[in-house]
């Protein structure tokens, strides 16, 4: 776990003093009326070593550094530097399945945590959002630490990639990077695709990829996995209203199948929007449930299919798929998850080409249609993977039908 630490803010003199007597017996103390210092050291000898111990207290900006040089009897000199002050907080921040603890200044913005976290993991200060500093709004770069309202060990999760791993973009219209979902869609009878060479040296050269998930919260043992798409499954992106957005009861459905489910997104969009939209629709700070991983297009890949089509038998077909075992190869992922307790929620039936046994077929949410229908898709998802998570092999349920099995 990675620790940096900021430059140290006033404290009281009290404090100082309490420090400096609970910390060492001193047996020599110094001062300088020039610049306000007071410098306490502490020298003792043994047979192994010999350890001098100093303390610096500035009382005019009220810091205290501790020194402690220790040489061994094998004439090696080893140095700790440590800075105490109650002004520094520790703020955990987890990112890609990694948490980093950051001593910062309460007086310090919300850039400089940024730029702290920007050694730490790579991703540049502009690229990173930082979800649960507060309440409500996110705050802007230029708030103060001290502000937010926070405790010391506070706990957020940062988003953000690499610049490394950024993916050149030719750039795109926006309904045409998101909407895809009216292409031609059919529901996999069989597990034949998976079979075909072509596909299966794609997945090959897919599971390398494996490790491009973005882990944000770990699995939790005993659990089954519930991989759920993003647009016209669980969200309608046309309205920019967030809670417009979300299908009816989406809360409800993420609460109750965190009891029995991980859950993951796989989303058939870039990173940037995934990034966007989980964000403003706080589906990453709910306290209620946790995702466990996000995904991304850059995991699908495009197979063969050969399908009928206006009467024409066997009429081949390319498409993109979402292939589980991309998540079943890496290497935590998998050791809590397989064919067997996964499954994968989609509004598109084609995107479980290569793991038809674990698809659950929902209707594509359009806000326009609910709004003159209705909708109950999820209060009903719900009460179906509740009834069938105690099942040992989900690849042994036949899901093309499970509305029916509940109404």
């Amino acid at each position: 776990m990675d620790t940096i630490s900021s430059a140290p803010p006033p404290s009281s003199e009290s404090t100082l003093n309490s420090i400096i007597t609970s910390s060492l017996n001193p047996i020599q103390t110094t001062s300088d009326s020039s610049n306000g210092n007071i410098k306490v050291i502490d020298s003792s000898n043994s047979i192994d070593d010999l350890t001098s111990t100093s303390i610096t207290c500035n009382t005019t900006t009220d810091t205290i550094t501790k020194t402690t040089t220790t040489t061994t009897t094998t004439g090696k000199t080893i140095e700790e530097t440590i800075i105490k002050t109650e002004e520094n907080i520790t703020i955990k921040t987890k990112w890609n399945g990694k948490e980093y603890k950051v001593l910062i200044n309460k007086s310090s913005t919300v850039f400089e945590l940024k730029r702290q976290l920007e050694t730490m993991t790579n991703v540049l200060s502009k690229r990173q959002k930082i979800l649960g500093l507060s309440k409500g709004k996110q705050p802007t770069d230029d708030m103060v630490i001290g502000t937010l309202s926070i405790q010391d060990g506070h706990s957020v999760i940062m988003m953000g990639t690499p610049e490394s791993n950024i993916i050149a973009e030719t750039p795109k219209d926006i309904d045409d990077e998101v909407f895809n979902d009216f292409e031609f869609d059919y529901i996999p009878d069989s597990d034949e695709i998976s079979h075909i060479e072509k596909n299966k040296i794609q997945l090959n050269e897919m599971k390398l990829r494996c490790g491009d998930i973005s882990l944000i919260n770990e699995p939790r043992p005993n659990k089954k996995l519930l991989v759920l798409d993003l647009d016209h499954t669980i969200l309608d992106f046309k309205d920019q209203d967030v809670e417009n957005m979300k299908r009816p009861h989406l809360e409800e459905f993420l609460v109750q199948s965190y009891q029995n489910y991980d859950i993951g997104i796989w989303s058939q969009t870039s990173w940037k929007w995934i990034e966007i939209k989980l964000t403003e629709l706080g589906l990453l700070t709910n306290p209620k449930f946790k995702i466990c991983f996000v995904m991304d297009q850059t995991l699908m890949f495009k197979v063969t299919s050969y399908r009928n089509v206006n009467g024409k038998e066997r009429t081949k077909i390319k498409h993109q798929v979402k292939a589980l075992e991309i998540i079943w190869t890496h290497k935590h992922l998998g050791k809590f998850f397989t064919s067997k307790n996964t499954l994968h929620v989609d509004d598109l039936s084609k995107n479980f080409a290569m793991n038809p046994k674990n698809g659950v077929h929902v209707p594509p949410f359009k806000i326009k249609d609910a709004k003159k229908y209705g909708d109950s898709v999820l209060f009903h998802l719900t009460k179906y993977l509740n009834n069938i998570s105690s099942e040992e092999d989900f690849t042994k349920i036949d899901h093309k039908e499970w509305i029916r099995k509940i109404l």
